[in-house]
């Protein structure tokens, strides 16, 4: 096979796989509903972290010089 077609044959692989995952999980639809829901949550909230933690100011930027420290 050259590597021309391997790419485009990963792809179709990949495509048969998620189609065939997609029709054994119709069974089992509730379920899975209930998966996709909790990890798509988790992922929103663990993408409002990072974004939160990379906004934040230092310590020392935020709060400065304190007044009790100030005064002695």
């Amino acid at each position: 096979m050259t590597a021309a077609l391997v790419a485009p044959a990963a792809q179709v692989c990949a495509f048969a796989l998620g189609c065939a995952v997609i029709h054994a999980a119709r069974g089992h639809a509730e379920i899975l509903t209930r998966v996709l829901a909790a990890a798509a949550i988790l992922a929103a909230v663990l993408l409002l972290l990072v974004a939160s933690l990379d906004c934040a100011p230092e310590a020392d930027e935020a709060l400065g010089q304190s007044p009790i420290s100030a005064a002695s």
